[in-house]
């Protein structure tokens, strides 16, 4: 399989699972200490729009991370759809924004979430994970395991899932995220750390995984420089770093309560019809 890259070069990279580079540093780096090792860029590349369940429409998004964040660069990933996230990013080359913005979508996989980031074409539901990322891939994204190793949740990739991809030569993720700030990651990060730590190697990744404005930046992850491609290249190169905290419960009290409304509008709605 193959990659286009900035220049439109292709390119096979080395399977970033199974090379150690940048591993034993990144075992001991905190947040703090790649602050201060020169990571000062701060990027959030999972959350969530009313294009899906998320809360907040695009325009309140941007208006919030502008605002009330000092994020360097933000992606919009919403569920099977990518219209939202390419509307966000027309809306934000017309303003006037302290931060960068990547396209993205949270690709419903046979066998769980998948994070497509840099790509400019909706990546369909259901296919299996090797075929998502192939499709990733050809757009010349980056694809990146959301939320892994959680056994309880039925979108988080497994960890047999994760050996077959390891263990392939065709076939590689970009990324791994192991620090979700959402209530999945009570449990699911330290696993996820620990496995990827010890097997993987791959690029680590924290996002907030928001579906409401006040979780956006919870998680983040921190790189060397300001900008996308910036972001891109550490990842790349295994030189990012997780950090963040949890929603706070009141969020996530706040996100139950609206998606309990919404599907009962809905269900409403369908009764209305019939």
């Amino acid at each position: 399989m193959t990659t286009t890259g900035p220049n439109n070069v292709t390119s096979r990279p080395e399977n970033p699972s199974s090379g150690t580079a940048m591993l034993s540093k990144r075992k001991q780096m905190t947040a703090w200490q790649a602050y201060y090792a020169g990571k000062r860029g701060k990027a959030d590349l999972h959350m969530h729009s009313n294009y899906s369940d998320g809360i907040a429409t695009i325009e309140e998004i941007l208006n919030h991370v502008q605002n009330r964040t000092n994020l360097d660069v933000i992606a919009i990933t919403d569920h099977d759809v990518i219209e939202g996230s390419l509307r966000a990013r027309d809306l934000w080359a017309k303003g006037s924004y302290h931060f960068d913005f990547i396209v993205g979508e949270e690709v419903s996989t046979n066998e769980g979430h998948l994070l497509g980031l840099f790509i400019e074409k909706r990546i369909p539901p259901g296919l299996s994970v090797e075929r998502s990322i192939d499709l990733i891939h050809e757009q010349g994204g980056l694809a990146v395991i959301a939320h892994p190793l959680h056994r309880l949740f039925r979108h988080s990739c497994q960890r047999e899932v994760m050996d077959r991809i390891h263990a392939s030569k065709d076939v590689w993720l970009d990324g791994i995220e192991t620090w979700n700030a959402s209530f999945c990651g009570i449990y699911a990060n330290q696993v996820a750390m620990s496995v990827n730590r010890d097997v993987y190697g791959l690029p680590e990744l924290g996002n907030s995984d928001a579906h409401t404005l006040n979780s956006i930046g919870t998680g983040m992850t921190w790189f060397e420089g300001k900008n996308a491609q910036d972001i891109r290249q550490s990842i790349e190169n295994g030189l990012s770093a997780p950090g963040g905290k949890l929603w706070h419960v009141q969020d996530y009290v706040r996100w139950v309560r609206y998606r309990v409304s919404k599907q009962g509008r809905h269900a409403r709605q369908i009764q209305a019809i019939a």
